[in-house]
């Protein structure tokens, strides 16, 4: 098993000893400052700091000897997913694009919107392995990016925290994966990525945490320091309290959100309906 950087002086000292150029360098430098400030905050269900997994991933990418743009969406490549941007929404907008371009670049951050919505299950991965040669050059690296997060994911035996729901797509995709990387010439990637998943199927959980129950995937502990928006903790509020109520009144409150027109429309017709049969 390789070892990979675990800190951002240990994969900055990785890039240098590759022969990256002090233009690359830079370029990843300015991922990981903003690495730092979207996943502030957020932990791994074994309790490591979410930064941890994204320099992981990133160190990976680089002992692929990738281009620069590579590496540095491994340091955001599930940004749009688990990123803090301040609104309270989860995916993809127009101004998270923007904002990720003015860092990343047009290249780079086009494999990290592409990272969430690339399928990725044993049958779509076994497509791929089947036909590599019909990958664009895009979704080429982006599999390349999946690959690290695979592995970067089994390291530690971090998926032992994870519970079974959270662990399973990973152990599911778990052969699939090493073939893939087989077929791509990559034979120590899926060396790495065959004892990885072994020692995770048959290893004992190193440290029991205590809690009583282990999450699907990362969590947020927010800074004493720090507070939410008023407007996202009134929405998630909010949120939570429809979700509490009734499937009938939650139907009514979306037909009002949706706009008093559609309300009046859809009730109208309703009506019709009904005097029609009668």
């Amino acid at each position: 098993m390789h070892s990979y950087a675990r800190t951002n002086i240990q994969l900055f000292n990785q890039l240098r000893q590759e022969g990256y150029s002090n233009t690359d360098l830079r370029s990843v430098r300015d991922a990981y400052e903003l690495a730092m400030v979207l996943f502030t905050g957020r932990f791994q269900p074994s309790g490591r700091p979410f930064v941890t997994h994204v320099v992981g991933t990133a160190s990976i990418l680089a002992s692929l000897r990738l281009p620069a743009p590579v590496v540095a969406a491994g340091l955001l490549h599930n940004v749009y997913e688990n990123g803090d941007f301040g609104d309270g929404h989860r995916g993809i907008s127009r101004a998270k694009r923007k904002m990720l371009k003015s860092v990343l670049g047009e290249e780079a951050e086009a494999y990290v919107a592409r990272f969430p919505v690339l399928p990725w299950y044993p049958q779509a991965i076994r497509q791929m392995r089947d036909n590599p040669e019909k990958l664009s050059p895009r979704d080429r690296n982006v599999v390349l990016i999946r690959l690290a997060d695979h592995l970067e994911h089994l390291l530690d035996l971090d998926l032992l925290y994870y519970s079974d729901v959270g662990r399973r797509p990973y152990m599911t995709n778990g052969s699939a994966v090493v073939e893939m990387a087989e077929k791509l010439g990559l034979s120590w990637l899926a060396a790495d990525l065959r004892e990885a998943i072994r020692e995770t199927e048959f290893a004992e959980l190193p440290v029991e945490l205590p809690t009583r129950e282990r999450p699907n995937s990362g969590f947020v502990i927010v800074p004493r320091s720090c507070h939410k928006r008023f407007s996202v903790e009134l929405r998630q509020a909010l949120t939570s309290w429809v979700r509490s109520l009734h499937p009938g009144i939650r139907k009514v409150l979306r037909l009002f959100y949706a706009g008093p027109a559609k309300l009046v429309k859809r009730l109208s017709g309703r009506n019709g309906a009904l005097s029609s049969d009668g």
